[in-house]
């Protein structure tokens, strides 16, 4: 707790260095901006010292003052599964000068990365009205058209804010308040859209200190689900978060692992004429299925009837996100454990999940061993304690051979190989669910059924 409030405390101290720098010091500000596809957290570095560390794809650090200005040589290292440092991926010498906000923006994909140094003249806080900037980082497509309009405007009739060719950045440009959807084309194809943001709503507060808002903004490869191509990342003073296609849904997929259940069909807040999936069996998974945001019902029947329903539930569904079903239990019990994931694949790990559907089994712990190995070691444990039914978030994990080790655990003193030790590749951008069920042909011992989730 004592370092907790020491490193907050250290924060607002940088918070009010630059906020109230009113441009007499020798002051910069420099920070890391994640955008590599395929990439995991980033450090960055300045002349050896440390600017950020373990920034998230997606993600940027926010800006930190220093007070020597000139040229810095900058090195990027990734942060590895195993929360070590990787070799340095990215180096450059870049300038550093004062009162300008330097940004490292790192684009591209893992094995051919992109460093884009954005700055930008410091201005003084609070800022009077919205301003945006953007940088092309999508690595399909050449140069780009990107348009700040009015709802419901028609592109073919306005002038694109800025066009931009591949890994390049525009100017900083003020905006006035109000409403607007951003739309993103191929340069002189106003027609073509790839990318239309939902409505945005910049208001004026005059009461309040922050009541403007400056927004550096990535035209990045959309990695994740939806039909467009792109996706904007965002960085702001009020944090970095990404801004979807208005028409990006979420999306399910159902894993029939209830051991007497029939091959089902899943239908959508009672409509019965269109299936959402179809004839999915025992241990069997569906295609990915896109779902509308928000409050959704799913019900579920045997394949080919719409009567009677099996088992049914209400659930929040949001944008990009997988949302995994999978029924579990008796038939005459049936129900479903649901876990939201986002499957990016990462050059530089394996991410594995783990769940317990198996109605006969009690506690069970994962553990991933020295290849060969098949004794029970604590420093190979990589999950404690699953309970039916659950299911782990995505781990992070060092790709490389292993023994992957199954134990069940009644008691404190009983714990038991119940699957394994069986040979397992972790692959590098490999992305997979691994659950423990009742065997197909029934019988006491449990299964381990491997997911590809990257498939569609």
């Amino acid at each position: 707790m004592l370092k907790r409030i020491t490193f907050l405390s250290a924060l607002i101290a940088v918070a009010a260095l630059i906020g109230c720098n009113g441009g007499g010091a020798s002051i910069y500000y420099v920070q890391g901006f994640n955008v590599l596809s395929d990439g995991p957290p980033l450090s960055f570095r300045q002349n050896g010292l440390t600017i950020a560390n373990g920034v998230p794809y997606g993600t940027s650090s926010g800006f930190l003052p220093g007070t020597v200005t000139g040229r810095k040589n900058i090195e990027i290292q990734p942060v590895l599964a195993d929360l070590s440092l990787g070799p340095v991926f990215l180096q450059a010498d870049v300038d550093v000068n004062r009162d300008i906000e330097t940004t490292l923006v790192v684009a591209g994909f893992y094995d051919a990365p992109e460093l884009i140094v954005v700055n930008t003249g410091r201005r003084r806080r609070p800022i009077g009205e919205i301003y945006f900037q953007f940088i092309h980082t999508a690595s399909a497509f050449d140069t780009l058209d990107v348009y700040v309009a009015a709802p419901d405007t028609d592109l073919s009739t306005t002038a694109p804010l800025s066009t931009i060719a591949q890994y390049q950045f525009s100017t900083s440009m003020e905006i006035p308040f109000g409403e607007y959807v951003i739309s993103v084309t191929p340069a002189g194809s106003p027609d073509q859209i790839l990318y239309r943001s939902s409505k945005l709503t910049f208001v004026d507060v005059p009461e309040s200190n922050e009541d403007g808002v400056e927004w550096l903004i990535a035209v990045s490869d959309n990695v994740l689900i939806g039909s467009s191509p792109l996706r904007l990342l965002v960085s702001s003073e009020n944090g970095s978060f990404p801004l979807s296609d208005e028409d990006t849904n979420s999306a399910v997929r159902v894993t029939n692992a209830s051991p007497d259940a029939p091959p089902v069909d899943s239908f959508v807040d009672d409509d019965f004429a269109t299936a959402l999936t179809t004839n999915t069996g025992y241990t069997e998974r569906s295609p990915l299925s896109p779902i509308a945001v928000g409050d959704v019902k799913l019900s579920f029947t045997e394949t080919g009837t719409v009567t009677p329903i099996l088992y049914e539930f209400e659930r929040e569904y949001l944008d990009s996100v997988v949302q995994d079903v999978y029924l579990v239990r008796n038939l005459a019990e049936l129900t479903a454990l649901t876990v939201g994931g986002i499957p990016r694949s990462v050059a530089t790990e394996g991410k594995l999940r783990f769940g317990n559907v198996s109605p006969a089994a009690a506690f069970l712990s994962v553990y991933l061993a020295d290849s060969g190995s098949s004794e029970l070691d604590q420093a190979d444990l990589i999950v404690r304690d699953i309970p039916f039914p659950a299911s782990t978030d995505y781990l992070r994990i060092v790709p490389g051979e292993y023994s992957l080790i199954v134990t069940e655990r009644t008691n404190n003193n009983d714990e038991t190989i119940i699957i394994g030790p069986l040979p397992f590749e972790v692959v590098g951008g490999g992305v997979e669910t691994l659950l423990v069920m009742v065997p197909e042909s029934g019988g006491e011992e449990e299964v381990l059924v491997v997911y590809d989730d990257l498939l569609p």
